[in-house]
């Protein structure tokens, strides 16, 4: 990392003390450490167990933004037949909260809380789109709601 680069990003601690307040404090600052440690990357891979059948992979990408209030537009692509992907835009710190939340199962790919899967299903504003379609639907305008 160049000196111009390492000036405009700051370190971990710094980003610790901007979040903390809104992704728990203190006392979750491990989680927290390591969610920042992902950050950068703009996705992470990972498997939805489900009960009885294999899970669903995904692809988590977010848009990197300096700031917990900043907006960041995410993708979730489910790698199901056929691919599908949902974008949606909310504020850095929840998508941390999230990051933050990851827990692994049986083959130590990461999920996302069920906190995260029932807001994009139930409550989030998402475009949904098929990967192999140019269609995009909007909170199932497609089907006439």
């Amino acid at each position: 990392m160049g000196l111009a680069e390492s000036l405009l990003t700051p370190s971990i601690d710094a980003q610790v003390a901007l979040y903390a307040p809104y992704c728990g404090g203190r006392r979750v600052e491990g989680e927290l450490r390591r969610a920042l440690e992902l950050w950068p990357s703009g996705h992470i891979n990972g498997v939805r167990p489900l009960a009885g059948a294999p899970g669903h992979h995904f692809r988590l990408q977010w848009q990197v933004v300096e700031a917990p209030l900043l907006v960041s537009a995410c993708t979730l692509t489910l790698q199901v037949e056929p691919t599908c992907c949902f974008r949606f835009s909310l504020a850095a710190h929840q998508l941390m909260v999230w990051l933050m939340e990851l827990h692994s199962e049986g083959d130590g790919a990461p999920d996302l809380s069920d906190r995260f899967w029932q807001w994009l299903l139930l409550e989030a504003s998402v475009e949904r789109c098929l990967a192999d379609s140019s269609a995009l639907e909007r909170n199932g305008d497609a089907e006439g709601h």
